[in-house]
């Protein structure tokens, strides 16, 4: 009879303690890439146009600035760009039904990706000012080929309305002219929409958790939410543009230079309501300003009502056209 061999008897719990640790491994690395996919907005949909980078005005601040170009089919040396800019933590293809409409009027668009949105989520992040997110349109535009002296119309939405009078200011040899949608510059919201806007860019929590917050703070009464309004929301990127927003002085950029001004004012805004916004900037600018009241939209306005903004914004830039070519008396 042989004698027993020692040293081979395996443990049955081994191979299931294997899986189940393997397992678990697999699920956490899933679990952080779901996370980070959701706290940048990499979940968005495709923005339109090519997309390309440009480097940063100011070297090493951050890797390179995302931006989106797209060219009217007969585009020539007299073509005019518009420059946008989306709203907190929101991705560049919250444009893409307009740049559709502007792109098809004979305009260049250049969607500007605001830093921590979206594909990148780079450096110079944590510090960024409002001065260094205009900077950005800066060397995006130049990069496109469309830098100074050429004048560009500046498109902003919400928080971008911020950037683009930033802009506006420090560069108005650049700005041809100035488009506010949902043109808000307050920090002190009430507690109950801080809360709802806040909720609304944690795009990692489950939809139905936040459905109510993104309809309450960006939405008119009975407008339904699109899908990709679902989608695409940075975390990471509304922290950064609300630190630039809290560390700036409303002088700094409230006049938005001195470029004629459009303010396309949602009358169910409750983030940046009339009496706080377009009446504002009314009163304080006069006939500098065109101010178009949009009924049944509030701070989202772009998918609410993107018939109504387009034909507002296209006769604005057609009004501009005309009074440039207008022989000076």
């Amino acid at each position: 009879m042989a004698s027993p061999r020692f040293g081979t008897r395996s443990t049955p719990g081994r191979p299931f303690l294997r899986r189940l640790l393997g397992g678990l491994l697999a699920a956490g690395l899933c679990l952080v890439a779901w996370v980070a996919l959701h706290l940048t907005g990499t979940d968005a949909r495709p923005a339109s146009g090519i997309a390309r980078s440009a480097a940063a005005l100011q070297p090493g601040s951050q890797p390179r600035v995302r931006y989106y170009l797209q060219q009217p089919p007969s585009a020539g040396p007299l073509t005019e760009t518009v420059a946008l800019l989306a709203s907190l933590g929101r991705p560049a293809s919250d444009f893409n039904e307009l740049v559709a409409v502007l792109v098809q009027a004979g305009y260049r668009t250049v969607c500007v990706e605001s830093r921590g949105v979206g594909a990148w989520a780079g450096g110079g992040l944590a510090d960024a000012q409002l001065a260094d997110l205009a900077g950005d349109i800066q060397a995006a535009l130049a990069d496109a080929g469309v830098g100074a002296p050429t004048r560009v119309h500046v498109v902003g939405h919400a928080f971008g309305n911020r950037v683009a009078r930033t802009f506006a200011t420090l560069h108005p040899e650049q700005t041809a002219s100035v488009v506010l949608v949902a043109a808000g510059d307050k920090t002190d919201l009430p507690p109950d929409l801080k809360r709802a806007l806040a909720l609304s860019a944690l795009g990692f929590l489950p939809w139905a958790w936040r459905e109510d917050a993104v309809s309450r703070a960006f939405f008119a009464p009975g407008n339904s939410l699109p899908e990709h309004w679902q989608h695409g929301w940075s975390a990471w990127g509304a922290m950064a543009q609300a630190r630039a927003a809290q560390g700036a002085r409303r002088g700094d950029f409230h006049d938005g230079g001195q470029a004629q001004m459009l303010v396309l004012q949602g009358e169910d805004d409750v983030i940046a309501p009339a009496r706080e916004a377009g009446d504002v900037l009314k009163a304080a600018y006069g006939d500098r300003v065109s101010l178009v009241r949009i009924a049944n939209a509030g701070h989202a306005m772009l998918p609410e009502q993107p018939g109504k903004i387009a034909e507002a914004l296209l006769s604005f830039l057609r009004a501009q056209r005309q009074h440039a070519q207008s022989p000076t008396p």
